[in-house]
């Protein structure tokens, strides 16, 4: 079945349901106003007809209304400035209803629109409109609850899925054979000609993986933490490559948080894709861009080492869900770039 058959049969059943439910607001609205009197058969297809018309003029200017303050003014992120333009707008839009309501009825029944009749038929369609605005807002808030409750969920889901990944991922790089021959051959050598050094290189090495297992509930991390585990990370591998790897750090924390792990991901990927010799050294920068961080290389591949881009997948799903501003990945003939956002409470 396509797409547009879904919506249409969608449309067959919401139809019907929203016009039952109007009339049934409409005459409770009614039966609460006349508060006992008789309710006849005649006040009953009148109160249901001006239940579908206005009300359903009603309703869906309300619609259009909150979808673009949900652009425009979110409740997350404004709950104060929402909250007034709501009101002053569900107050305005229910005062154009009312006196175009108060025009029309007066047009069919041929009724002159004095002062006296125009007053009369506003402080009855005000009380109707509250009642209608308070059971509306009512229903509509709580089907809207429940939808975002649910979508909360699933996205939280989703996002500890992208963690789980970007975890794997960065596990699976330092727990090689690879990584792990490469940084015993460097202890091995390092015990017999700088025994100091290689308790040093023994410390480093457990605080990559501590901080590694550490990390694996939290969504974020501040970005000071981060840094000092990323200078972790990079000694081991200036131990094996000497002056032949270089590390420029220029960034001033301040109370920025970053994605655990991702800034390491990128440190790992530029050292892993590319060649570092006394031909080629590599030199990495780290530094701030506004509120961003850049992790830049040399670019400088080395054969066979192509990756898949999962990391940076990762990275770049992980972050959409904390902000608005992507992943940059930007490269050329020399260059390397790689930029991600610098997150705050």
């Amino acid at each position: 079945m396509t797409n547009k058959q879904n919506s249409i049969n969608k449309l067959f059943w919401q139809i019907p349901a929203w016009i039952l439910l109007l009339i049934v607001i409409g005459n409770t609205i009614m039966l609460i106003i006349l508060k006992g009197n008789e309710f006849t058969f005649e006040m009953f297809l009148l109160a249901s007809l001006n239940s579908v018309l206005v009300g359903g003029a009603f309703m869906i200017g309300l619609k259009v209304m909150i979808t673009a303050l949900d652009r425009r003014l979110p409740w997350l992120y404004n709950p104060l400035k929402r909250l007034i333009a709501q009101f002053l707008i569900t107050i305005g839009y229910s005062f154009c209803i009312i006196v175009i309501t108060i025009f029309a009825t007066g047009y069919f029944s041929h009724q002159k629109i004095t002062s006296n009749f125009f007053f009369d038929q506003a402080s009855f369609m005000a009380k109707v409109a509250f009642l209608f605005v308070f059971v509306g807002s009512l229903l509509s808030n709580t089907v809207l609850f429940f939808k975002n409750w649910k979508e909360s969920a699933v996205q939280q889901e989703k996002l500890k899925r992208e963690q789980l990944a970007l975890q794997y991922e960065t596990l699976k790089s330092q727990v090689s054979p690879h990584f792990l021959f490469n940084n015993l051959n460097s202890l091995t050598s390092l015990i017999s000609s700088n025994p100091e050094k290689a308790i040093d290189f023994v410390k480093k090495l457990s605080e990559v993986y501590r901080y590694v297992l550490d990390q694996k509930n939290h969504e974020l991390v501040a970005l000071e933490t981060e840094l000092k585990f990323v200078e972790s990370y990079i000694y081991l591998h200036q131990i094996r490559f000497g002056t032949n790897l270089k590390v420029q750090m220029d960034v001033n924390p301040q109370n920025f948080k970053v994605i655990p792990l991702s800034i390491q991901l990128l440190v790992e990927n530029a050292i892993r894709h590319n060649e570092i010799s006394d031909k080629k050294p590599l030199t990495i920068r780290i530094y701030c861009n506004g509120e961003h961080l850049v992790v830049e290389n040399q670019l400088q591949k080395k054969s066979g080492s192509e990756g898949t881009g999962t990391g940076l997948q990762n990275i770049g799903a992980q972050y959409s869900f904390f902000s608005d501003q992507k992943v940059s990945i930007n490269f050329n003939s020399e260059t390397f770039r790689v930029s991600i956002p610098l997150l705050t409470d």
